[in-house]
């Protein structure tokens, strides 16, 4: 397969962790990162054709998340939230059109430490 290079800044405690990782498995950093950005390529790809989508969207926050639940009413199905060492935890229940749900799942991931959008189907 042919290979593109190019260049890439990661904060210095992903770059540490993405070496310890590349150490533990005998890999080289492309290879792990090639395989990163596949299964990224592959999530986002579940989105490119709008359809109705079924979901879970787990925002990490240091408090309340940064948006109003309203503006996603027709796609938030369901909502807990709960306190874990200082931390809130989010889970969303999605179900409706995707574009709306990748437009939450960007709003949350502006303002949280982590975020992960699951496709169900």
């Amino acid at each position: 397969m042919k290979r593109r290079r190019f260049g890439i800044s990661l904060p210095e405690e992903l770059a540490c962790e993405l070496d310890r990782i590349s150490r533990e498995h005998g890999l080289d950093r492309s290879s792990v990162i090639a395989t990163a950005v596949e299964k990224y390529v592959e999530g986002m790809s579940h989105y490119k054709n709008r359809h109705e989508c079924l979901g879970v969207c787990i925002a990490v926050t240091e408090g309340e998340p940064n948006l109003r639940l309203e503006e996603f009413r027709e796609v938030v199905v369901g909502y807990y939230h709960n306190h874990a060492k200082g931390l809130c935890l989010n889970i969303f229940v999605l179900r409706g059109d995707s574009n709306k749900v990748l437009e939450l799942y960007y709003k949350l991931k502006k303002s949280s430490k982590k975020t992960v959008l699951v496709p169900l189907h």
